[in-house]
């Protein structure tokens, strides 16, 4: 898989023990051999990205997670929905808008803090719909039990592209509060041939009874050092993939 990822820190890279507990972040998977036909926008914040899908029809995916409802977060939330506008605005002429996310607000009428009435605004203005009607199937479930809403949405503005909408039940396999919401749309990757290079990359196995553990691990904490200088996460991960393919390699042949 390949993925677009922001995390809560990526412009601000904060050293694990200063985190008191895990924070958020928004990241999009796909399959590799689609990385030619994906283009990863720079539009977005640490909560926003967006990524160009080229494909029978042409798919601007938004990836959002809004800020939680508190006190103070009105301002947040103005800003995240402005971002995505902005987004929408720039694509919505050239691609089929997809939103997706943990929106922090609901869509259903039954509930009216401050972020639904700006979300159902929005969706209105903007011509979101998930294409089918949801009734008041919950997405999200207080770990105490104290609550559940429905805030996790994939919206549309062309409701021809949704083939199928499905929030699933909650599982016990399931530890997040978080339900899974799954869209299929009418639009499909064209036939991608694989090259050469790619398929070599794929067979390559470590041998680890082959190796020098010892020597493996001294270059590869020597190669962490450059890693850590490097703000961009995802030029982080490659680094360290490519530090630990070429070690591998290298403690093999001796």
């Amino acid at each position: 898989m390949d993925d677009h990822t922001r995390c809560y820190d990526t412009n601000d890279p904060l050293d694990s023990f200063k985190l008191p507990k895990g924070r958020g972040g928004v990241s999009v998977l796909w399959p590799s051999q689609w990385s030619s036909r994906i283009k990863k926008l720079k539009d977005g914040n640490e909560r926003i990205i967006a990524i160009l899908i080229t494909a029978t029809k042409d798919i601007c995916l938004i990836n959002s997670y809004m800020p939680t409802h508190n006190s103070d977060s009105l301002s947040e939330y103005t800003e995240c929905l402005d971002i995505i506008y902005d987004i929408i605005q720039k694509y919505e002429n050239t691609h089929k808008i997809v939103l997706a996310g943990d929106l922090n607000g609901t869509l259903q009428t039954s509930r009216t803090n401050k972020h639904d009435k700006m979300l159902r605004n929005f969706a209105k203005n903007m011509n979101l719909t998930t294409g089918v009607e949801l009734v008041n199937t919950r997405t999200f479930f207080h770990h105490a039990g104290n609550s559940s809403s429905q805030i996790d949405y994939i919206l549309v503005q062309d409701e021809n592209l949704v083939e199928n909408y499905t929030i699933e039940e909650k599982s016990c396999a399931n530890t997040s509060a978080h339900t899974i919401v799954k869209m299929e749309i009418a639009s499909q990757i064209t036939k991608i041939r694989k090259s050469n290079q790619h398929n070599n990359k794929s067979k390559y196995k470590m041998q680890w009874d082959q190796i020098d553990k010892k020597s493996y691990n001294s270059i590869i904490q020597n190669s962490i050092s450059s890693i850590e200088n490097e703000k961009d996460v995802n030029i982080q991960l490659d680094m360290l993939m490519e530090a630990m393919t070429t070690t591998g390699k290298k403690n093999n042949s001796n």
